[in-house]
């Protein structure tokens, strides 16, 4: 063998290495949003600079403005306001919007308005202007309203179109797209929504990303992908969401029949649903990246058939200029040739039934050393730590640790595959790769972009070495090996590193199974390649992680710890709690300030292990009671709310058979968590809410709740304690009074 092809092979494994270092640089470089422009760009262009100053006028002081809030009264009118000075005139839909999911209702306040086309029917635009309790919402969806501020002050001026242009600012979708539920149940112009177009935020930078799409929109697809200049999309994201408890108010016009597509982001998302989700964090890139993803869309469906819909398909995009785009149907097949064409090669290079069997075995060890080590290594991180934090401070040390694990579980396999040989070490790994494949084609087609196109071209990679007795020689084994494994990393790379971003270290599974899927691409290259200096150093790299965690702080203003702070009072018995919760451990600021112990929640209906520490009873005014039986099935409760009243409801035991649960007049429906149907209404108007509940048990034993998110002068003690490292989270701070009553 020439010396230079024998140190090519003996070298695969290092290049390979070092390649996929590139490999996932270039990968990562169709991950950027564009460049902002400022407010001198031309007026019938979008700007970043422009759509940031609709924000900042939108949001005044940033106080947090959830539902039924007088923040939220003033970003309403601010919103009207503007929407009149650009020409338009806007309406106010008054509405109670229910959940269809959850047992919720809440009065909405949506802001409507539009630009008559030929045709009534037409795009729907759509953002959220509520945010929760506790955060001054400029990502979400703060940005998503600003923008379409910034779209409607360029399409306003636009010649007419053939198609209606509406936009809808739904209210209340925090608490459950409850907005988003009453325009689509109750409001006419949602016969008008030939296609929705939704607009969302879940951090406070990153890429705009083609998030979802609803039922029959591969032409709205073909829409965007036909304009879209810096286009950032992956339907295994689509995919996922279908199994994730998210929603954004695009499932609302899905249930609805409306075709669409649903844009977020989720970069910093640690600021999402805290004070740091502000104006300040936000960055401009990514509020430009929203305008370019849909104001040219909205130009080329402004006169285009939107009557004219294809069913959805798998999508990715492999640069900013070049989609993968292929149906559910042809992914199936293609699976299926997959396998089909890795068994003639099979056949062409079979060794016999021992070796290939013991190559599968050592594919499936690598697979399961590797997520083992990756468990084994984060729970010591996790000792060294205290805890694991989903976004901590300073990730480095996590990422050094989870990206070098990998290369030492596929080195360690080396004497394993000299026994077994290349050809049948290629062809295990692959088969693996193959199989799976398969499985998502058939079981979550729109992620099978994430095997089947690296499963593609490996197999014909693998059939032309099979079959080519030319080839069939060192160099070009290793150079095979070294091309399908940077195909693989090409695609898995940043999904492990989106994953990361979006989910969190908590959720740090996310990236183990896809770099395990790749660390088996990269087992033929241990026929003849030595591994000892690349193992050497992956191994010192995860020491340097584990050490580096001791040192490094998990919190920062920037990343901060998420801590919520409730006080219980049980009006009966007039007993006071206060509830810590966190998901990681308290600040010791926290935990000394109160004589904080662990226990059950002091709420019936929640069922969880919490911080809890008794407290003095202090009194508000609370929703007052009146309750009636209609029937002998059907029991009636009004309840009129407190002015400090931000939700108030019933939870009903699971012991008690429930038909059916109306909010003034509204079904809803009847869930059971946590061993309770927990009914409620939020923003309560001032003459108050009934609540129906059909039954046959008599008397119906429950509680009445009436929660606000004030807290109690006694609380400042907590409040001060959890400092500049810690933030409330979600739903917030909380005073929850409950009492029990009998219907």
């Amino acid at each position: 063998m020439p010396r230079g092809i024998s140190k090519f092979a003996s070298a695969g494994f290092l290049v390979c290495l070092l390649l996929l270092v590139v490999v996932f640089v270039l990968s990562m470089l169709g991950f950027r949003s564009p460049d902002p422009l400022g407010a001198d760009a031309p007026a019938n262009v979008y700007s970043a600079a422009r759509a940031r100053a609709e924000l900042v006028r939108l949001l005044g002081d940033e106080t947090p403005h959830p539902i039924g809030s007088n923040a939220n009264h003033l970003v309403k009118a601010r919103l009207i306001e503007r929407l009149t000075e650009l020409g338009f005139r806007p309406e106010v839909q008054d509405a109670v919007g229910c959940s269809s999911k959850g047992m919720r209702c809440g009065h909405v306040e949506n802001v409507l308005a539009r630009i008559d086309g030929d045709q009534k029917s037409g795009i729907l635009l759509m953002a959220h202007y509520d945010s929760v309790a506790f955060a001054p919402g400029a990502g979400d969806d703060g940005a998503g309203v600003a923008a379409l501020l910034e779209i409607a002050r360029v399409l306003r001026s636009a010649p007419p179109s053939r198609n209606s242009i509406l936009f809808v600012f739904t209210d209340a979708e925090e608490p459950g797209l409850l907005g988003a539920e009453a325009f689509y149940s109750q409001h006419p112009w949602a016969n008008d929504a030939a296609a929705v177009i939704n607009l969302e935020g879940s951090g406070s930078n990153g890429p705009v990303l083609l998030l979802r799409s609803g039922p029959n929109s591969g032409a709205l697809l073909d829409a965007f992908r036909s304009v879209a200049q810096n286009p950032v999309a992956s339907s295994f994201a689509e995919e996922l969401f279908k199994h994730l408890p998210n929603d954004t108010d695009l499932s609302v016009s899905s249930r609805a029949g409306k075709p669409g597509l649903d844009f977020a982001f989720a970069g910093e998302r640690n600021h999402y649903h805290t004070p740091r989700d502000s104006v300040a964090n936000l960055s401009d890139a990514t509020l430009q990246h929203h305008g370019e993803n849909v104001l040219p869309l909205v130009r080329a469906l402004a006169n285009s058939d939107l009557s004219q819909t294809k069913p959805n398909r798998v999508y990715m995009t492999l640069t900013q200029s070049t989609w993968l785009v292929y149906s559910q149907q042809t992914g199936l097949l293609a699976a299926i040739l997959v396998l089909v064409t890795l068994g003639f090669a099979t056949w062409r290079r079979w060794q016999g039934l021992g070796h290939f069997s013991a190559a599968l075995g050592i594919v499936a060890l690598t697979l399961v050393m590797v997520i083992v080590f990756e468990v084994a290594l984060l729970a010591l991180a996790d000792l060294i730590a205290g805890t694991r934090v989903a976004w901590p401070a300073y990730p480095w040390p996590w990422r050094l640790i989870i990206y070098s694990v990998p290369v030492v579980g596929v080195a360690l396999q080396r004497p394993l595959v000299r026994r077994v040989g290349f050809w049948n070490t290629l062809l295990a790994a692959w088969w693996l790769w193959a199989v799976f494949a398969f499985l998502l084609a058939l079981y979550l087609p729109l992620a099978s972009h994430l095997l089947l196109p690296p499963a593609v071209i490996a197999t014909l990679v693998i059939v032309v070495l099979a079959f080519s007795h030319p080839l069939d020689r060192p160099t070009f084994r290793c150079a095979a090996a070294i091309f399908n494994a940077l195909i693989a990393g090409y695609f898995l790379l940043p999904l492990a590193y989106m994953g990361e971003i979006t989910q969190g270290l908590t959720a740090a599974p996310v990236m183990f199974v896809p770099l395990a899927l790749l660390t088996v691409t990269l087992l033929p290259l241990l026929d003849r390649g030595r591994v000892k200096l690349a193992r050497w150093i992956a191994t010192a790299t995860a020491v340097v992680g584990i050490l580096w965690i001791h040192w490094v702080p998990l919190y920062s203003e920037q990343r901060p710890q998420h801590v919520n702070i409730r006080y219980v009072l049980d009006a009966d018995t007039q007993q006071a709690s206060y509830v810590a919760q966190s998901p990681n451990p308290l600040p010791s600021s926290v935990a000394s300030a109160m004589p904080f112990a662990d226990g059950a929640s002091p709420i019936p209906w929640y069922q969880e292990t919490s911080h809890v520490a008794p407290a003095i009873a202090s009194q508000r005014e609370t929703a007052q009671i009146d309750k009636q039986t209609i029937t002998g099935t059907t029991h009636l409760l009004h309840l009129t709310p407190a002015e400090s009243t931000g939700a108030i409801g019933l939870a009903i035991p699971a012991t008690t058979t429930v038909d059916a649960i109306r909010i003034d007049g509204q079904a809803i429906a009847t869930n059971v968590t946590d061993g309770y149907r927990v009914a409620y209404f939020i923003a309560p108007p001032s003459e108050g809410v009934s609540i129906e509940v059909d039954a046959t048990a008599d008397p119906i034993d429950a509680y009445v709740f009436d929660n606000s998110n004030s807290l109690p002068d006694s609380a400042r003690v907590l409040t001060q304690a959890r400092g500049q490292l810690a933030v409330p989270v979600h739903s917030g701070d909380l005073w929850i009074v409950y009492r029990r009553v009998q219907l």
